[in-house]
């Protein structure tokens, strides 16, 4: 994937993540049972690992290419 669409995925990834904390923030104050709360988790937390291997990537790319010059 090019830097750019590196970029353009981490942005998406982020957006994603505020989205689902907005989500299970109201899912939670709305009383919703535990089983569910606990889904919506994992789900965010598996976002979050996918940001983070795709922010690693990210950075990878950004000091490889700044050593290179």
């Amino acid at each position: 994937m090019t830097k750019q669409g590196n970029r353009l995925q981490l942005e998406r990834l982020e957006r994603t993540l505020e989205r689902q904390w907005r989500r299970l923030a109201l899912a939670e104050q709305r009383g919703q049972p535990s089983a569910v709360l606990e889904r919506m988790y994992s789900a965010y937390l598996r976002t979050l690992d996918a940001y983070i291997v795709c922010a690693r990537a990210y950075e990878g790319r950004d000091a490889a290419s700044r050593l290179a010059s």
